[in-house]
C-alpha cells in the first residue's frame, strides 16, 4: 500500500505536464490485446503492448519492453532514443533494480509528442513468521495430502509452531510419540519449522490413518492438531484398471508449461500395478527397474485382494493388409506398454511390463510387404521387448493396442504411394494446422500482431497451394476459434490424413532482448519423425532465417501423436520487430507457405512408395 500514494503523485504529475495528449484509451479492435494501452494525437499514436497494465508485479532484474508508434516518429524511453522500425515497432529492455521502476514512454513528431508513464515494481519479500505463543498451524504442513508408502520409504512430515518446543507426532491407531526436531532458521528461513521421520518396515501395516501433531503446552498437556492427509504403509501393490481412453504415463512429478513428460498413452481397460500414492498420482510399478505415476482420476482401484497383475506371452503372428501391416502377441491380461522408434534401422520398440516370455515362434505371412523382422527378447524381469525392423525408409505411423480380448495389436502404416512423380503431392491428403486461436492469442508482437491471426493467414496459403497440387487438405482450424489439441488430432486421424504440418510463430519471454533472438526453427518428438523435420528445418532456412535449431523430444500436444508424422514449424520470431515485418507480409507468408510445399513434396519422393519401383506392395 505505501506505494500507491506514490505511484497515484506520479501519474498526476506526468498527467499535468504532457497536457497535448488527447486521448488515452484501451481499444483491443484496433491493438493486439485488451491491455494495449493507447495514446492518439491527430496523425500521431502511442501503443503500449508491453507493459500490459499500466503496474506489473516484476521481481526479475530485466524486463522486455515493445509498442508502436507513426513509423516518421521519434520514441524516448527512460531517455534513450530508441530505433524505429518501418512498421512503427519499438523495443527495448529496461533495468529494474530498484523497488520501483519508472518506465516513461515519449513519442514526438513535427513538433508534437504523447507519453505514458508505467511502473514495474518488485514484489516485497516475504515477511518474517512469528509464531510466539501461538499454535500448529496448517503453514508449510507436510505432505500435505493422502499418501501410500511401502516398506523402506520414509514417511516426513513437518509442520510450522512456537519456537522451543518438545514436539512430536501420532501415527493414529498405530504409533505414538515419534519425536520431532525443530529445523535451523539458517536452513528452514523460518522459526519454528518441525520435522519428523518415520522409515517404513515390512511389518507395518497402516491404512489410512491421520497423524496427529503434539507441541508441549504444559508438563500435563500438549497442543494438538490432527492432519488433514491420511498415510498407507504396505498393503501394496494394489491393482488399479484404466477407466479412460485418455489416460497416460507420466515419467516423473515435475511439470512446466508443456506438462509433465510422459511415456505415453494407455486405453482404458489396461491393468496396473500400483505401489504408491502421492500428490493424486498413483506411483505404478513397470518392472523392477521402472516406475511412472498416472493421475488418480484414470484409475479405479481394484479388490485389495486382488494379485499382482503378470502374463506369459504367446507367440507372434504377423500379416498385413491393404494400407498397414500388424503384429499381435497373445497376453492373459491387459497389461501396460511404452513404445519407442529409432532411426537407422527404422524401428519401432514396444515394451510390455508384467510379461515374461513365452514366445517360442513368430509366423510371418507373405502379406507383410512393410515389416523386414520382428525379433523379442525379455529385457528384465516383468519387461518383455517387441523390435519390428521396417522394410522401408521411414515410419509413416503406428498404433498401439489391444484388440479381441487380451490381445495386444500393433498396427504400422505403410507409406503412401506416389502415382506422379512431377507431382508428388497429387491425391495426398496433409492435415495443415493453424496455431492457437479463439481466446488463445499465442504470441504477441510489438506491432500488435497476434501468432494466432498470422498462423491462420499461413495456413489459408498453404492449403491454396497444397489444393492447386491436388492434394486433400484438412484444416483442424479453419477460423477464429479455439479448437482443442485432441481435436485436432482426431481431425487429422479422422481423415487418415497422411501426416500433420502445425503452423506457429516463436516469442521470447519478458528478460530477453528481442533483437538479439530470432530465426526460424522446426520441433519434433518421435526419432521417427526427425526425417520430417530435418526436411522442414531445411527448407524454412532457405528463405535466410537464422539457425534458431532443430528441437527434439519436444513435448508439445500436436507432437505427441504416433499414429502419424508430425512436426511443428516455428516460422520465425513474432517478437522481433524485423520479423514481425516478414510475418505480416502476405508476400512473405506466400513464401512461407511454398518453402512448405517443397518441403513436403521432397519428404514424399524420398519416403513414399513410388509406382514405378519394383518394391511396391501388391495390389
Amino acid at each position: 500500500m505505501k506505494y500507491l500514494g506514490f505511484l497515484f503523485t506520479l501519474l498526476i504529475f506526468y498527467t499535468t505536464a504532457f497536457a497535448q495528449v488527447d486521448t488515452l484509451a484501451v481499444q483491443a479492435d484496433s491493438v493486439a490485446v485488451d491491455s494495449t494501452i493507447e495514446a492518439y494525437s491527430d496523425s500521431l499514436y502511442l501503443n503500449i503492448v508491453i507493459p500490459e497494465t499500466d503496474t506489473v508485479m516484476y521481481p526479475y532484474s530485466r524486463y522486455r519492453i515493445a509498442g508502436n508508434t507513426n513509423p516518421r516518429a521519434t520514441v524516448v524511453v527512460n531517455g534513450n532514443l530508441l530505433k524505429v522500425y518501418e512498421s512503427g515497432a519499438f523495443v527495448d529492455m529496461i533495468s529494474h533494480t530498484a523497488d520501483t521502476t519508472q518506465i516513461h514512454f515519449m513519442t514526438a513528431l513535427n513538433g508534437d509528442s504523447l507519453s505514458k508513464t508505467m511502473y514495474l515494481i518488485r514484489p516485497e519479500p516475504p515477511k518474517p513468521i512469528s509464531l510466539k505463543g501461538k499454535t500448529i498451524t496448517d503453514r508449510f504442513e507436510k505432505p500435505g495430502s493422502n499418501r501410500w508408502f511401502k516398506t523402506g520409504e520414509k514417511l516426513e512430515v513437518q509442520f510450522l509452531g512456537t519456537p522451543g518446543q518438545k514436539v512430536v507426532f501420532n501415527i493414529d491407531g498405530f504409533k505414538r510419540n515419534i519425536p520431532m526436531h525443530e529445523v535451523p532458521v539458517s536452513i528452514a528461513g523460518v522459526e519454528g519449522l518441525y520435522r519428523g521421520v518415520y522409515l517404513v518396515r515390512p511389518s507395518d501395516f497402516v491404512k489410512d490413518k491421520h497423524i496427529t501433531f503434539k507441541m508441549k503446552k504444559n508438563f500435563f498437556s500438549y497442543k494438538k492438531k490432527k492432519s488433514t492427509y491420511t498415510v498407507s504403509f504396505n498393503g501394496l501393490p494394489r491393482v488399479g484398471r484404466v477407466n479412460s481412453d485418455d489416460a497416460y504415463l507420466n515419467i516423473g512429478m515435475g511439470t512446466d508449461r508443456l506438462g509433465g513428460a510422459k511415456y505415453g498413452d494407455l486405453e482404458e481397460g489396461v491393468l496396473l500395478n500400483i505401489t504408491g500414492l502421492k500428490n493424486d498420482n498413483y506411483k505404478v510399478q513397470l518392472s523392477r527397474s521402472l516406475s511412472a505415476w498416472i493421475p488418480t482420476r484414470f484409475v479405479d482401484l481394484e479388490s485389495e485382494y486382488s494379485s499382482p497383475v503378470e502374463s506369459l506371452t504367446g507367440n507372434i503372428r504377423i500379416s498385413g493388409e491393404d494400407k498397414l501391416d500388424r503384429i499381435t502377441l497373445n497376453l492373459s491380461e491387459k497389461l501396460p506398454y511404452i513404445s519407442y522408434t529409432d532411426v537407422e534401422p527404422n524401428v519401432i520398440i514396444v515394451d510390455v511390463f508384467g510379461a515374461t516370455s513365452n514366445t517360442n515362434w513368430k509366423i510371418k505371412h507373405r502379406s507383410s510387404h512393410g515389416i523386414k523382422d520382428v525379433t523379442w527378447s525379455q529385457v528384465e524381469d516383468g519387461r518383455f521387448r517387441i523390435e519390428i525392423e521396417l522394410s522401408h525408409s521411414q515410419n509413416w505411423g503406428y498404433h498401439v493396442g489391444y484388440g479381441w480380448g487380451s490381445q495386444l495389436n500393433i498396427e504400422v502404416r505403410r507409406p503412401p504411394v506416389v502415382t506422379n512423380m512431377n507431382n508428388p503431392l497429387e491425391g495426398r491428403t496433409i492435415s495443415v494446422d493453424a496455431g492457437h486461436g479463439g481466446d488463445n492469442n499465442g504470441a504477441l508482437g510489438a506491432d500488435g500482431t497476434l501468432e494466432k491471426n498470422v498462423t491462420l493467414q499461413i495456413t489459408k496459403k498453404l492449403e491454396e497451394l497444397l489444393l492447386e497440387k491436388g492434394a486433400n487438405v484438412i484444416l483442424p482450424r479453419t477460423d477464429d476459434s479455439y479448437v482443442y489439441m485432441s481435436e485436432r488430432k482426431e481431425i487429422t486421424l479422422e481423415n487418415e490424413a497422411d501426416l500433420l504440418v502445425s503452423i506457429h510463430a516463436n516469442s521470447i519471454g519478458y528478460i530477453s532482448d528481442p533483437r538479439e533472438i530470432k530465426g526460424t526453427g522446426a520441433f519434433y518428438k518421435h526419432m521417427a519423425f526427425r526425417p520430417l523435420a530435418e526436411i522442414m528445418y531445411k527448407n524454412m532456412m532457405d528463405l535466410g532465417f537464422d539457425d534458431y535449431g532443430l528441437t527434439g523430444s519436444f513435448n508439445f500436444s500436436l507432437n505427441a501423436p504416433i499414429e502419424f508424422p508430425n512436426v511443428l514449424v516455428e516460422t520465425a520470431f513474432i517478437s522481433n520487430p524485423e520479423e514481425e515485418m516478414l510475418l505480416m507480409d502476405p508476400d512473405f507468408q506466400q513464401k512461407i507457405a511454398e518453402q512448405i510445399v517443397k518441403g513436403l513434396e521432397e519428404f514424399y519422393l524420398k519416403h513414399g512408395y513410388l509406382e514405378s519401383v519394383s518394391d511396391m506392395p501388391e495390389k
